[in-house]
């Protein structure tokens, strides 16, 4: 899965805590290149900016059901939402659910509620393969797409946002948003309502504060 704001092809590493795996904000395993689910009409009339990433996507090899997606340049929610029932069926033939986070992020279980201690080794491999077959790159390019559809420059439309919630002040640089972000070292807490909002959704375009 893709849900991350930075480059795509990066999988986070998700860490068993409690009775939840939970990954939060991660792109998924770098894809796999079959080209059979390239459609011959792809045309990815509605990607626009976005158009690279698409066809990069269409190049790199996704499957039928995902590559019929991809195709327009554009995906909807309700796509996605088919994309993510095809998961959860998926994991479930092997015991275990997923919940997605409407922010991005998602968590796996266990449906007998049984952790051994190696059930991240045990549940990833499933999970990369139920992706593969339905959700490679479906959620990232939604999530990327509606938080950035004109894919403008991620300092000019987080400062602003931040500058408008009171959490850095009107001296406060695109350029030093780089630097903070690059060294997780910003100058207020980035795990606040606020900083929250202005990372997932700056524009304002589809996240109720």
């Amino acid at each position: 899965m893709r849900s991350s704001n930075g480059g795509r092809g990066a999988r986070c590493v998700a860490a068993a805590v409690a009775l939840l795996v939970t990954v939060t904000g991660c792109s998924s395993s770098a894809p796999r290149v079959s080209g059979t689910g390239v459609p011959r009409d792809a045309t990815l009339e509605s990607a626009g900016p976005w158009s690279d990433e698409f066809q990069a996507a269409l190049d790199d090899g996704v499957s039928e059901f995902e590559g019929q997606i991809l195709a327009d340049g554009a995906v909807t929610a309700e796509e996605m939402e088919a994309a993510h029932d095809r998961v959860g069926r998926c994991l479930a033939d092997s015991g275990l659910a997923i919940d997605y986070d409407p922010d991005g992020g998602f968590g796996v279980e266990s449906l007998d509620g049984e952790y051994p201690d190696d059930f991240f080794e045990r549940s990833d491999p499933v999970l990369r393969s139920c992706e593969k077959e339905s959700d490679e790159y479906v959620t990232y390019l939604f999530e990327q797409t509606r938080r950035n559809p004109e894919r403008r420059d991620d300092a000019e439309i987080t400062v602003p946002c931040l500058q408008a919630a009171g959490l850095v002040g009107e001296d406060y640089t695109d350029q030093q948003w780089r630097d903070d972000h690059d060294a997780d070292t910003f100058p207020f807490d980035s795990m606040s309502d606020s900083a929250r909002q202005c990372d997932l959704d700056p524009l304002g375009l589809w996240r109720t504060p």
